[in-house]
């Protein structure tokens, strides 16, 4: 997913839908446990920011709602966050996911096409055209 990002193609959105739901199985069968038990391992834990990026490459808002309440989860258990501090950084995370996932297309017409798509989707994420990419 993220090598065909960084070729400026988007990946197979039906090989990326299944491997999306694929991962979401198993890290939602792993947010389950206590945090303590919660493994390292990526091919057992997929990082919840590429489980957002496939989301967003989907443009699929439910798939983006899904891996954004696992994304709230692991904040919420790794901090002692209260419910208002927890939802600000979610949003602070789920704007510095899609710029990270932007900033990865390197050619400049493509990121700004992709993110005008993302726009319709979830505005309230996307940086203006005139933000400089990190």
């Amino acid at each position: 997913m993220i090598t065909s990002v960084q070729n400026n193609k988007l990946p197979d959105p039906v090989m990326l839908r299944n491997r999306f739901e694929f991962a979401l199985t198993k890290k939602l069968g792993i947010v389950k446990l206590p945090p303590a038990f919660w493994m390292r391992d990526p091919k057992i834990n997929p990082p919840s920011a590429h489980l957002f990026w496939a989301a967003l490459l989907l443009k699929d808002r439910h798939r983006i709602d899904m891996a954004l309440s696992v994304i709230a989860v692991e904040l919420a258990e790794n901090s002692s966050l209260g419910a208002v501090e927890c939802g600000r950084k979610v949003e602070e995370e789920a704007k510095e996911l899609v710029r990270e996932l932007l900033d990865r297309f390197p050619d400049q017409d493509i990121r700004q096409r992709f993110a005008a798509e993302l726009k319709e989707i979830v505005a309230e994420w996307v940086p203006d055209a005139g933000e400089k990419p990190r």
